[in-house]
């Protein structure tokens, strides 16, 4: 007899789980944040700065009142002494340290909540340079302050504050990522589908072409349209059939593959390395955990 409707739903989302897969979330994002500090700290004055690429009042005019800005940063700093651009410079040491602390798993809570709230200084200054990769980490840092990433592979679970048992919490979380990750893909998949621009590649061809995003010399695509739109539908595809193929263990190895390898592009022609990277470590958090299950599996089979 089959179980009712309701109790499905209530194994599929109370069911308890091992933490492992939310610490792997946790690692990852916390590495992107100490790697894109990195990428950005020899123009970081440039940036944020007071009179950088966009200055503080252009900035702050492009934003509602109650966004925060790195002038807020200032304002709370300059009572100690520092100029503009010692404020500038002393959030970026705070920012990071934010990274490496979550990276550690040391006070994870208190590091997830400076780190999301440094984050959105970020989105508040470069609002016009701010795109895919800044909004998705956001998300991210939100995820890791409310849920429970701290339970495995972390300092706070090697001194005892928090225990490595599998709990509901756990299981939960992993399924609110899971879920939103589906929602993602599949209205970009869906949005691309019913574009004739993306059906018939030329989106994808301007993309490749664009000198702001062209790393190398596609021209010659354009005496092969058919590739082309054969790479579009194989984007449409992947993303729309994520939400699906992603809970169906035969299919869901090759789907991760799949989006994998959709984003190395994205990285590799298009130069968009951090989105790429990103998107990456966020489905590979979310699903690499069932989807090496699924490999230890059918090696077992074999």
């Amino acid at each position: 007899m089959s179980r009712r409707p309701a109790a499905l739903l209530d194994a599929f989302l109370d069911e308890p789980r091992a933490p492992v897969a939310l610490a792997v979330f946790r690692i990852s994002i916390a590495g992107f944040v100490v790697l894109q500090a990195a990428i950005w700290y020899p123009d970081w004055l440039s940036f944020f700065g007071p009179d950088g690429w966009v200055q503080w009042e252009v900035s702050r005019a492009l934003n509602v009142g109650w966004t925060l800005h790195m002038v807020h940063v200032h304002a709370l700093l300059k009572p100690l002494g520092l100029s503009e651009e010692q404020s500038v410079l002393a959030f970026f040491w705070f920012y990071l340290a934010c990274g490496v602390g979550l990276l550690l798993g040391w006070r994870t809570r208190v590091w997830a909540v400076l780190a999301c709230l440094g984050h959105y200084v970020i989105m508040g200054t470069l609002s016009v340079f701010a795109y895919g990769v800044d909004i998705f980490l956001q998300l991210a840092l939100f995820y890791l302050m409310v849920m429970p990433v701290s339970r495995a592979w972390s300092l706070d679970a090697r001194r005892g504050r928090v225990a490595g048992a599998p709990t509901w919490g756990t299981g939960l979380s992993l399924r609110v990522l899971q879920l939103h990750l589906c929602l993602v893909y599949m209205s970009a998949g869906f949005e691309k589908l019913l574009s004739p621009e993306w059906r018939n590649g030329n989106v994808l061809w301007r993309a490749l072409v664009q000198p702001d995003f062209s790393q190398y010399d596609l021209t010659w695509l354009a005496h092969h349209p058919w590739l082309v739109a054969a790479l579009a539908w194989f984007t449409i595809l992947t993303e729309s059939g994520y939400f699906v193929a992603m809970w169906v263990p035969r299919l869901r190895v090759l789907w991760l593959a799949a989006i994998f390898g959709l984003h190395v592009g994205i990285g590799l022609f298009l130069g968009l390395w951090l989105f790429g990277l990103i998107m990456i470590l966020l489905s590979g958090s979310a699903f690499g955990y069932a989807v090496w299950d699924d490999v230890r599996a059918f090696r077992a089979r074999r």
